[in-house]
């Protein structure tokens, strides 16, 4: 056989190698929003037939909670029988919508209503709007994902001060989920607004003003482990390291996709992850205590 032809074939035979290897640790998945809406049957067999494995539903929108979780979430299960995670989008304003726990809303879908001051300051208070939100269905989910992006018109303040206030503000979020037993992963991203704007930290700040993040971050126990985006393949690899994170587990590669018999202006992302997602947590040997103001970690 010719010398270029077969080493024209093992390439090929390698890429098809490696791409079955991937497929066979990853799955496609649907994240959805209240802006998607309660979703029919017909949909949820069209997204099953598509070859959609798991749902990711908004419990807390930053502002409000998703109404529609639980039938979101239970649709995916019961009728396409998906695995179901959930996500939490924080804001760092202590801001919300006055209806923020029964949602009236506008007709572009916006919580109606100034902002008003939430009933308590914090992270942990807005994570338990999201578990609230997810009701029966919390008991079902995979992980939960806290969403650090930033959603305001004015960018983040860039005062160490403020970066420090809203590093506390993920810190204490973590540790509102942990007391749940839940897997729990970070939604954030490489780009202007998100992490490195919100926080002030890269991958070489673990042993300054970052360092209390860093350590939670990679505990080596019950490391954090990154859902970003990334548009283009649906494909884990092709990472770039940032901030935290050697590699992800998740992948949002294709935004607001208006499909699988939606109606009109009702849009999903699409994503794929890495299905260790879907297995249980590790066991819970990291212990944290209350103290007056603050819990303090101790590892």
């Amino acid at each position: 056989m010719n010398v270029r032809i077969l080493s024209a074939a093992l390439l090929m035979l390698c890429m098809s190698v490696t791409a079955h290897a991937e497929n066979a640790v990853t799955a496609f998945g649907v994240d959805l929003d209240f802006y998607t809406g309660p979703i029919t049957r017909e949909v949820w067999f069209q997204m099953k037939d598509a070859g959609q494995k798991l749902a990711v539903v908004q419990a807390w929108g930053g502002r409000s909670r998703n109404e529609f979780a639980v039938s979101q979430l239970s649709g995916a299960r019961t009728i396409a029988g998906m695995a179901t995670a959930a996500y939490i989008l924080l804001n760092f304003d202590d801001k919300v919508c006055p209806t923020f726990a029964h949602p009236v809303r506008d007709n572009s879908g916006k919580c109606a209503g100034a902002l008003v001051a939430q009933e308590r300051r914090g992270a942990r208070w807005q994570v338990r709007q999201g578990i609230a939100a997810l009701g029966s269905e919390l008991s079902h989910v995979a992980f939960i994902a806290l969403d650090v992006e930033w959603f305001l018109s004015a960018a983040p303040s860039a005062d160490a001060a403020a970066q420090a206030r809203r590093r506390q503000h993920i810190l204490d979020a973590i540790d509102e989920v942990r007391d749940l037993g839940k897997r729990l992963v970070i939604y954030t991203r490489n780009s202007k607004l998100h992490w490195h704007d919100i926080t002030g930290c890269d991958a070489d700040s673990a042993q300054g003003p970052c360092g209390a993040l860093s350590k939670v971050v990679n505990d080596p126990v019950r490391p954090i482990p990154l859902w970003d985006v990334q548009t283009g393949d649906p494909e884990l690899t092709n990472f770039e390291p940032y901030a935290e994170w050697t590699e992800r587990v998740g992948r949002q590669y294709q935004l607001d996709v208006n499909s699988f018999g939606l109606p009109p202006g009702r849009t999903v992302d699409l994503n794929v992850f890495h299905v260790s997602l879907f297995s249980p947590p590790p066991p819970r040997t990291t212990v944290s205590t209350r103290t007056k103001k603050n819990r303090v970690h101790r590892f």
